[in-house]
């Protein structure tokens, strides 16, 4: 008998057979347990004389957790498999990777099983073991419904946000997990508190969620990022509620692009949502939806292109007539432009008929491949005379040349050396030779009495700082001569001109340039004029003067008596003399 009861009828009386592996009721005959596994823990004996445990407890990681048994000297099942290695740092990076974010312990270990399924399908091969740690956990975070955004993950492991997402991707479609889309009012609680408001943290933060769903309905949810319209959302919400948060503020939480908050805000603002006040919107739930602003964006670029067509196809008209207006204008400017009058006025009218002469010449030119200078060269040698124009002569026009004498100058060049120049204040008085210029011709460079107040009025405008920097100089300058501290400044004397000296030989001209300026009182000048007048020795007599001298050292040498080497064998009177020995 055991302790069990049967569930039928209460009783106690449960026969257990072991050998059949069953449990049978004795009172009512009612079968409890047909398959009975026996728990019990067996040893059986290997090949090399060991023991080893059968039913033995097998982890759900797949772990074989041998026992050691006595007569083994190795144990081969001791020693941590590399894959074990593998899981087993990698829950304990999941691990750490998720308490940082604040994550439950369910979330950690269903990111540990997509890792495990991921390490089975070889999925990890080619990616860094934290990119797919990271990639496990947001596949959580988004079957889940967490608010963590794949941007977190980034910042926490400093690696780029568009390398998670390839990661991410790619386990998402091996594994066949379908990832929700992530709905924006996960995040507004998130970003209400990190935007601090206070008291009105829960009001603010309703009204952003109303706003988001708003535009959800108006299809402004789908391919955006959720963070861009959180971010909208919660800048509109916080004007509503006369809080004042700013663009960058906002876009400093839910690091977003500011372009992409604005571009957010203007699709907000083409919806019918946008036209409604504060206590409208409180009231009103609109049950209309708007178009998607993609398509609403593509209707208007199909009607600008077909506007531009049409524009096309009306160009030419349009043209045509701007052409006529055009026409009647410089009709109109030449008739109102000032004619010339006198000398000038002859060669006006020929400019014209010139320009189409030389246009004709050209086309001729063109015809016959010759080029147009040739072909007025050949005309002047057949003896065609080109027929000059009527007008008055460009000597007539211009008068006489100036010559040396209207200018002022001297007959003679070399004069202006020695003597100084008697009509200079004829040269420099400024007065221009004007004989033979039509008075007309000159009233066209005067300016008229309006003229003059306007080129004034520019000029002191444009010189009105100087102005008043030489007025303040000027006034402290009478201020110094009041209080009589004013110092004049001595105005700088200009070097004296030296005197040209004049020398025909270079040995008189420093000469010269020695008398006017001695270089030094210690020199005897008249010492130096002497060497000119001395002659120098030659190089070959200097060379013959060395030899002579050289050759008579030689003679004197050779005059002297060769002396005796001493030696033992020498007597001593050959040495000091016959009277030293003596």
């Amino acid at each position: 008998m055991s302790s069990k009861v049967c569930k039928n009828c209460g009783s106690t009386a449960i026969d257990v057979d072991h050998a059949r592996g069953n449990a049978v009721c004795m009172s009512c005959g009612s079968v409890l347990d047909d398959n009975i596994i026996v728990s019990e823990v067996e040893f059986v004996e290997t090949g090399g004389g060991g023991s080893l445990a059968v039913g033995q407890f097998v982890s759900s990681e797949g772990e074989n957790h041998r026992l050691p048994s006595f007569g083994d000297s190795y144990y081969p099942g001791v020693g941590s498999q590399s894959r074990a290695q593998t899981l087993q740092r990698a829950k304990q990076n999941i691990n750490t990777l998720g308490h940082q974010l604040q994550m439950n312990q369910h979330c950690l270990d269903t990111a540990f099983n997509f890792y495990k399924m991921a390490l089975n399908k070889r999925l990890t091969n080619g990616h860094r073991s934290s990119h797919v740690i990271a990639a496990c956990l947001y596949l959580v975070c988004r079957t889940e419904g967490t608010p963590h955004m794949l941007l977190d993950l980034s910042d926490v492991l400093q690696v780029n946000v568009y390398v998670l997402g390839k990661v991410f991707l790619h386990l998402a479609k091996e594994l066949c997990i379908n990832a929700p889309a992530i709905d924006p009012c996960l995040y507004i609680p998130r970003f209400a508190q990190m935007l601090e408001f206070g008291e009105k943290n829960h009001d603010v933060s309703m009204t952003a969620m109303r706003l988001v769903q708003r535009m959800k309905r108006d299809w402004m949810h789908t391919g955006r990022r959720p963070s861009g319209l959180c971010g909208a959302a919660l800048l509109v919400s916080a004007h509503m509620h006369d809080f004042c948060r700013t663009v960058k503020e906002v876009v400093n939480v839910v690091k977003v692009c500011e372009s992409t908050l604005r571009k957010r805000l203007t699709e907000f603002e083409d919806t019918p949502t946008s036209k409604l006040t504060v206590e409208e919107f409180m009231r009103i739930d609109l049950d209309e939806e708007c178009d998607p602003p993609s398509y609403t964006a593509g209707l208007k670029k199909t009607k600008t292109q077909q506007l531009e067509k049409q524009l096309m196809e009306k160009m030419p008209d349009v043209e045509d007539e701007i052409k006529g207006y055009q026409d009647e204008i410089d009709a109109e400017l030449e008739s109102l432009r000032p004619k010339l009058k006198g000398v000038y006025a002859a060669y006006v009218n020929r400019d014209d008929n010139q320009s189409d002469e030389d246009e004709e010449l050209r086309a001729v030119a063109r015809h016959f491949d010759k080029d147009l200078d040739t072909l007025t060269v050949e005309e002047n040698e057949c003896g065609m005379k080109i027929p000059e124009r009527g007008g008055p002569s460009l000597a007539s026009i211009l008068g006489t040349m100036p010559s040396a004498a209207t200018l002022g100058l001297p007959e003679s060049i070399n004069k202006c050396t020695g003597e100084e120049r008697e009509n200079d204040g004829a040269a420099d008085s400024g007065e221009l030779d004007l004989s033979g210029i039509d008075d007309s011709e000159i009233e066209l460079y005067l300016l008229s009495e309006s003229e003059i107040k306007i080129k004034t009025a520019l000029w002191m405008a444009e010189n009105s700082d100087y102005l008043k920097e030489q007025k303040e100089k000027e006034a402290k300058i009478a201020k110094e001569k009041e209080l009589g501290i004013y110092k004049e400044k001595k105005p700088k004397s200009s070097g004296k001109k030296r005197s040209q000296i004049r020398a025909s030989t270079a040995d008189e001209a420093i000469g010269k340039m020695l008398e006017q300026k001695k270089i030094s009182t210690k020199i005897n000048y008249d010492v130096l004029k002497d060497l000119n007048i001395r002659p120098s020795a030659s190089p070959a007599r200097k060379a013959e003067s060395v030899k002579s001298e050289s050759s008579a050292k030689l003679t004197r040498r050779s005059t002297k008596p060769a002396q005796t080497p001493t030696g033992l064998s020498v007597p001593l009177r050959h040495m000091y003399g016959s009277e030293s020995v003596a």
